[in-house]
């Protein structure tokens, strides 16, 4: 992976990537979770955004590893070493918020297409687990965010 884009660093280019999308699906994740007329609509959308936000997510951990091999070869400062850890498991909360918004189509696309049948309360358990995912996502990307801001100018 490049370290450099047009000799800009690659990772806080693609850090604010995650930081604007991760939110954004989220958002659309609970907004489709709740309404069954906005789902039809903006389902779609939710789903390539939280795709895309979990392809930066996944980008900013890779050049976040290259950053830090680059500048900390033998010892990483503690602010650092925190940052890497909650940016290595963000990468998983995104990956939960884009199974839910997956779920969440899914489960409408059985809906309509078996007419009524099946549990009343799974589509009611799957988008309370989509917003509690949405919400991890969001908070653990703040967190990775807050934490490389710190480690950067704190």
């Amino acid at each position: 992976m490049p370290e450099t884009v047009f000799g800009l660093p690659l990772h806080p280019l693609v850090v604010h990537g995650a930081a604007v999308l991760v939110p954004l699906a989220a958002l659309l994740t609970v907004i489709i979770a709740i309404s069954q007329e906005k789902r039809a609509r903006w389902g779609v959308l939710a789903w390539l955004m939280a795709t895309a936000a979990w392809g930066a997510t996944i980008t900013a951990k890779l050049s976040g590893e290259n950053l830090k091999e680059s500048r900390y070869p033998d010892v990483t400062p503690l602010p650092i070493a925190q940052h890497t850890d909650y940016g290595a498991s963000a990468v998983w909360f995104v990956l939960a918020l884009w199974l839910a918004v997956s779920a969440v189509l899914l489960i409408n696309v059985d809906r309509r297409r078996r007419d009524g049948f099946g549990s009343p309360l799974l589509p009611t358990l799957v988008a309370v687990v989509s917003i509690l995912a949405a919400m991890a996502a969001t908070g653990q990307v703040a967190l990775t965010v807050w934490t490389g801001t710190e480690a950067r100018w704190g």
